[in-house]
């Protein structure tokens, strides 16, 4: 479910099969609820294996499983389902492997996102709960962000502030905050969080009618390694390089989307060619008899899009003096970055 377009594939496959497997069954499903591909059901337990030969028979890449009632309960979603006599009850879920991990009140984050953490925990203990429940969960929600360091005076406050909202808005009936958001006319602008300085700017920002999203610049992703190994230089790829002369400070700026090896490859292979289709790098080979380090060759930078990777070549052929490159590599860059980038 990586794409974008899986959920929306998932439903189209699903609402087929509801239609073509439901009508084949020999017995009656009194309540079917389906969320993308999870699907809730009551059925009766002699049909549970006929439910799932006939919904597997649908197609040979398609393999149901299912989970039955355990004490009465069965989740499904965030949410667990508990039954009582003919009565359905509802409370939040947490897997097992629930950490209990989110955003510490002490990390370099705008405070707005915490408080966006309190309200959604709110959300999940109250909309998602029978009122029965409701207590014990908000118990949970601050043990939860006590643990993550919140001051248990914000986690009241921003608590008691939701609540309230809530409760306005089942007396009103009012659409949900969030739809209001979605219809919000304003443009966006997405701006770094600096703490002290962002605030402001974001005030001026939406003084001028834009919507102001802040991003996080340095996260911990960044400094920690991920434990994989690093590749070696001529096993990367996107990137933008460098191929110095081993006989003079002459040096060939490129860019290439795949190996670096390959590419490396390609211009020492290059010489082999007529003479009339050599590459600047065998001209200069053949003209003063020089050699160039294969072996060596540097990243400059890394970057994933094209036009981007190939904006950044300029620059960096721009800002080479010894560059050997050809001057309509860089002809399609405007004049006024030459200043941007140093270049009288």
């Amino acid at each position: 479910m990586g794409s974008p377009l899986s959920p929306i594939l998932a439903d189209m496959v699903m609402e087929d099969l509801e239609t073509h497997c439901l009508q084949l069954l020999s017995f009656h499903i009194s309540f079917f609820k389906r969320y993308v591909d999870d699907i809730f059901a009551i059925v009766p337990r002699s049909g549970i294996d006929e439910l799932l030969r006939v919904f597997n028979s649908y197609h040979t890449r398609l393999k149901f499983t299912f989970e039955i009632e355990k004490n009465n309960s069965l989740s499904f979603l965030d949410t667990i389902v508990i039954r009582e006599g003919t009565v359905l009850l509802t409370n939040w879920y947490r897997k097992p492997t629930f950490s209990g991990r989110y955003i510490n009140y002490f990390s370099n984050h705008p405070l707005k996102y915490k408080i966006n953490i309190i309200r959604n925990l709110v959300d999940r203990a109250i909309l998602l709960s029978d009122v029965r429940f409701h207590k014990s969960n908000l118990i949970e929600i601050k043990k939860i962000l006590s643990n993550n360091c919140y001051p248990i005076k914000l986690i009241n406050k921003y608590i008691n502030i939701r609540l309230n909202e809530l409760q306005t808005r089942h007396n009103n009936n009012n659409r949900s905050s969030s739809n209001n958001v979605a219809q919000d006319p304003r443009r966006f602008i997405t701006i770094p969080y600096i703490k002290g300085l962002s605030d402001g700017v974001g005030r001026t920002m939406r003084d001028a009618e834009f919507r102001v999203l802040l991003t996080i610049p340095k996260r911990l992703d960044c400094i920690i390694k991920r434990g994989k190994d690093t590749l070696p230089n001529l096993k990367q790829t996107e990137l933008i390089y460098e191929i110095d002369c081993a006989n003079c400070n002459a040096a060939y700026i490129g860019q290439t989307k795949r190996h670096l090896e390959t590419r490396v490859k390609e211009h020492f292979c290059d010489i082999r060619k007529n003479s009339d289709n050599h590459s600047v790098v065998s001209k200069h080979r053949l003209t003063h008899n020089h050699d160039f380090n294969w072996q060596q060759p540097k990243i400059l930078y890394k970057e994933r899009h094209f036009k981007k990777r190939e904006i950044s070549e300029m620059f960096f052929i721009k800002k080479c003096d010894c560059a050997i490159n050809l001057q309509k590599d860089t002809e399609s860059l405007p004049a006024n970055y030459n200043r941007l980038i140093g270049v009288t």
